[in-house]
């Protein structure tokens, strides 16, 4: 009995310092977590949003050369290996025949039979006829445009033929506008430079002409002379030695007055171009040249104070200040300025009032037919 109780004793004696000292690791590792916490905490960085720990170093992975991530590849891809090392010894053949029609071989063998291929098309067959369906229907609608026909082509469709060369520069189209616009300026210069040589022709010929007629001389050129009659003055008016002549020979078209809500005030004898015009009376060319509305103009003070004008002319052969007599021919018959249609435009002034030419022409015995 008192045996007993002693081993009794013991084992008591020894629960309690294995549990005393179970208890003292216990603390002794809580203390340890806790500063090592502690330390974790104290050490934490935050850098935009993100903690980095103490030991940021120890959690990266290991730095393996490359040498031996190739390594490691090559042992999981043994294929690889075993190409590389047929490489080395220089088993060419063995790489690029052999490997290859194996590979090949393997594969045919794995190549569906016919009944499972004649399966498949049964159990997909309203799949295929639907694909067939819509590829028909497709190639209806279009058309084949680089096979030459015979047929004529529609308005407006091009057709395509093959050349042996294609061209090395793609064309650069243009439309139609352009090329219209192209033409019709190129053909407003042309018209341009004929009007201006013509312009200066017709200038030096009518220099000529008029320092000829200047100097007295005579030509072919000026044809006929009008008719002068001698006889009937305007009264009040100084005689002269010339007599008088009908400003040029044509239709009578217009005569003076109130036209077309303006007032005329001259007459229109309509005649072709480059028709004569002759002065009507002895006189002085006090002006020959432009003129608003008239395109060219000659005026001619006579010796009894009135005056002549002649507008709308081709061309004139006298110049300012020459002496010309009753029917010379002074001027051609043109279709310059405001004017409809060739013919010569005549005014007379007396007393600077614009009175009728039909009547003053009548007055010294000349009619217009």
């Amino acid at each position: 009995m008192r045996q007993a109780d002693t081993d009794a004793d013991k084992q008591a004696t020894a629960d309690g310092g294995a549990a005393q000292d179970t208890s003292a690791d216990h603390e002794a590792d809580d203390a340890s977590g806790q500063a090592t916490a502690d330390r974790a905490g104290r050490s934490a960085v935050s850098l935009t949003g993100h903690v980095l720990q103490a030991n940021w170093r120890e959690q990266l992975a290991s730095q393996t050369s490359v040498r031996e991530r190739v390594t490691t590849w090559v042992d999981n891809h043994p294929a690889v290996g075993e190409v590389a090392g047929e490489l080395r010894r220089g088993e060419v053949r063995t790489v690029f025949w052999l490997r290859p029609k194996a590979r090949a071989e393997a594969l045919w063998a794995q190549r569906p039979s016919r009944d499972r291929v004649r399966q498949v098309l049964f159990e997909r067959r309203v799949l295929i006829a639907g694909v067939v369906i819509v590829a028909v229907f497709a190639a209806a609608d279009s058309q084949i445009r680089d096979i030459a026909s015979d047929r004529p082509l529609a308005p407006g469709e091009a057709q395509r033929v093959a050349i042996a060369y294609p061209p090395q520069l793609a064309p650069n189209p243009q439309s139609s506008t352009r090329l219209l616009a192209a033409i019709a300026r190129g053909e407003k210069r042309r018209e341009a430079a004929v009007v201006a040589a013509a312009a200066r022709a017709t200038l030096e010929r009518a220099k000529a002409e008029a320092a000829a007629a200047a100097s007295g001389e005579w030509q072919d050129w000026m044809g006929q002379r009008a008719p002068v009659v001698p006889g009937v003055m305007v009264p009040g008016s100084t005689p002269s030695g010339g007599g008088f002549s009908l400003p040029a020979k044509g239709a009578f078209t217009s005569g003076f007055g109130s036209r077309w809500g303006t007032m005329h005030r001259g007459i229109d004898i309509a005649a072709p171009i480059g028709s004569p015009i002759y002065a009507v009376a002895d006189g002085t060319v006090v002006e020959a040249g432009p003129a608003q509305g008239f395109g060219l103009w000659v005026r001619i003070r006579h010796d009894d104070g009135t005056i002549s004008i002649y507008g709308h002319m081709y061309d004139f052969f006298v110049s300012q200040g020459e002496r010309v007599p009753a029917g010379m021919q002074i001027a051609r018959i043109g279709n310059r300025g405001d004017s409809t249609g060739p013919h010569l435009h005549f005014e007379i002034v007396q007393n600077g009032q614009h009175v009728d030419p039909q009547a003053w022409l009548a007055l010294h015995g000349l009619r217009l037919t």
